[in-house]
This record gives structure tokens, sequence and C-alpha cells, in this order.
């Protein structure tokens, strides 16, 4: 798993002599910033990864994620510490209700765009499963669909029950096996829309969650909060 993404990243340096090494970090020739490379999949960058599918933007060599929660954004941003030690900015849209984390860095955006294979524009139109995706552990998979939950699913507030809701068939099909894989009962449904059909999971039962939330974790407060109503008992 290391050498999977230890070789992306040597061929993307290599396609790009822009992007230049200084001891632990990466700098393009026209920024001052030093940016951290990962070498290997680790939980906290599937997990962002699950929250840039779900949420995220890439135009315009930004990266944008919305959500309304202001304290989910504080660890998004400790997300992005850890990964390439880099904080996005805060922006708060008072007509809109809701927050902006955006990060306008060049290393980082080529980074997700040529190594992770993350869509530019609006990523959910895009989207489909990698390769590399198949090839992580369960610790791995887990990591991404607890970012992916929790920028993209809904734990309802008087049922006992989780919906993740997502255009593409390949991410679909790529939760639902996993959870199916690890005993979780999921149902599903396909809703037709005019551009493209949403796919739709949902996960019911006390027990049933129980057993998902010992490998899938959420981060999202208010979703947190939420799980706490009916996980405990």
């Amino acid at each position: 798993m290391k050498q999977v993404l230890e070789l992306r990243l040597k061929e993307f340096l290599d396609k790009h002599p822009e992007i230049y090494k200084i001891g632990k970090t990466f700098r393009h020739k026209n920024s001052s910033h030093e940016i951290k490379l990962p070498k290997k999949f680790s939980p906290e960058l599937c997990r962002l990864l699950g929250i840039i599918h779900g949420d995220g933007n890439m135009s315009y060599d930004r990266i944008v994620i919305t959500d309304k929660c202001l304290e989910y954004h504080i660890i998004i941003q400790d997300l992005f510490e850890k990964v390439f030690s880099v904080k996005p900015n805060l922006f708060h849209d008072k007509k809109r209700h809701t927050y902006y984390s955006h990060i306008k860095r060049m290393v980082v955006y080529k980074f997700l765009v040529e190594v992770l294979e993350v869509p530019k524009g609006s990523i959910r139109r895009r989207l489909s499963t990698t390769s590399y995706m198949n090839l992580w552990d369960k610790k791995l998979k887990s990591s991404y669909l607890g970012g992916l939950f929790d920028s993209e699913g809904h734990v309802g507030k008087k049922q006992a029950k989780i919906s993740f809701t997502i255009t593409s068939k390949e991410i679909f099909d790529f939760v639902k096996n996993f959870l199916l894989e690890n005993g979780i009962k999921v149902s599903e449904y396909k809703r037709k829309r005019h551009e493209k059909p949403e796919y739709e999971i949902y996960i019911y039962g006390k027990q049933n969650i129980q057993e998902m939330l010992k490998f899938v974790k959420f981060y999202h407060p208010d979703k947190v909060s939420r799980l706490k109503l009916f996980s405990s008992h």
C-alpha cells in the first residue's frame, strides 16, 4: 500500500520539476508556502478524501468544502494540517447561513487532481472509484466512509436510521459492498433525476448501526450528537 502512493508521488514530481523538495516538505517555484505530500495512505488522508468527494469543489485551482457547522470546519482544518501541513481559510456566508473552508495551494490542488484523481469542478458530478481505493485495507476504507458519511450522510432525528445519497454508481457500489462485506444490513434505492439518477443507501436499526459504528466513525458534531440518542442503548 505504501508503494502505491509513493510511486504515484514520484511520477507526479518527475512530471512537475517546478515542484521541488525542501527537507520533508515541497514548494512550488512561484510560491513561498511549504507543503507536505504524503507517501502513503493514512486514515486521515482517506477521511479527508471522503469529505472532499462528498462536499468538495475543485474550481480555479481552489479547494472548497461547504458545511453549515462551524465546529466541523475546525475538524477539516485539523485534517488538512495533519496531511498537508497547511490550514484552509474559513469564510462565513451569512446570507446562506453556511461556512466554506477554502484553500488555494497549487501543490495541494495538483496532488489531489493528478495523484488522487479527484475530479475538477463539481466533484459529485464526475466522481468515480479509482484503482487504489480497492487496495485499501479495512481501516482505510472505514476512514474514507467516515468522511463520506460526515459530508453526505444523514442521521435520523427520531428513527434509528442512517442514509446516504450519491450520484456516482461506482462510489455507491463501493460503499454498499464494503458495508455488506462487514455484516451491515443495507437497503438501497435508485431515484430518477433529470440529469443523473441518485443512489441511496439506508441503514436501519439500533443494533445494525451500533455494529457499523464499531469501524465507521463519524466526526461531524451534529451527526455525532444524533447518533448518541440511539446508539448507546
